[in-house]
């Protein structure tokens, strides 16, 4: 029996404006990193970017018009979005309470796109339930999308402390498939160690007992 070709995996690579656009969508948590002091070389522009409200209900920015305005190149600019973007998500990691709010019920956000995937932590002022949507824009530029259906909402009670983890899906949300999968499940013909190994077109060849060779 000749082997199964496995796919080749695709990590999303977003353009800088995409960053930008991210960042413009939830001003408050550049500001949030800026107020760490890290010393990161995108300060000086991180707080010159804030105190002109570029983030503010600009609909005509783009990296040309702040690097006239600025006097930074814009392949700096550029290189500083993208490392202001991902210093958000590593202060996030290393400091999740910096990103929650009192009244809110804190969770982790587990997202999961193709073959992308990402965590996010913060409070949220109610909890999803499962196949509800949950939009995230600032998300994008990670995964290469912005709208997710949940698919657990799972309970952490451990060391004296309790925990919410959402796991999230990109894409269209189909039902069928969720049932079938859960059948499967039941029936052995799908193991959970397979769900964590297989991806999703695999996963589906064997619900619909379907089978690819090279």
């Amino acid at each position: 029996m000749a082997r199964i070709k496995e796919r080749p995996k695709f990590i999303y690579q977003a353009p800088t404006l995409e960053y930008l656009y991210c960042l413009q969508n939830m001003s408050r948590w550049s500001e949030i990193l800026l107020s760490q002091n890290n010393s990161k070389n995108y300060n000086e522009f991180l707080k010159w970017i804030l105190e002109q409200e570029y983030f503010e209900n600009n609909n005509n920015i783009s990296i040309k018009k702040i690097s006239e305005a600025s006097g930074y190149t814009s392949v700096k600019i550029s290189k500083w979005l993208r490392e202001i973007y991902n210093g958000i998500l590593d202060l996030n990691e290393s400091d999740p309470a910096l990103f929650s709010h009192e009244k809110g019920i804190e969770a982790e956000l587990r997202f999961r796109y193709f073959d992308n995937s990402c965590s996010f932590q913060t409070s949220l002022p109610v909890l999803p339930r499962v196949y509800e949507t949950f939009d995230f824009f600032f998300i994008k530029a990670k995964l290469g999308w912005d709208s997710f259906w949940v698919k657990e909402v799972r309970h952490i009670l451990e060391e004296n402390k309790s925990s919410i983890c959402i796991f999230l899906e990109g894409g269209i949300l189909n039902q069928s498939r969720e049932f079938a999968l859960s059948k499967a499940l039941f029936e052995e013909r799908i193991s959970y160690f397979d769900l964590y190994q297989k991806v999703d077109l695999q996963i589906d060849d064997i619900l619909l007992d379907r089978k690819r060779y090279t």
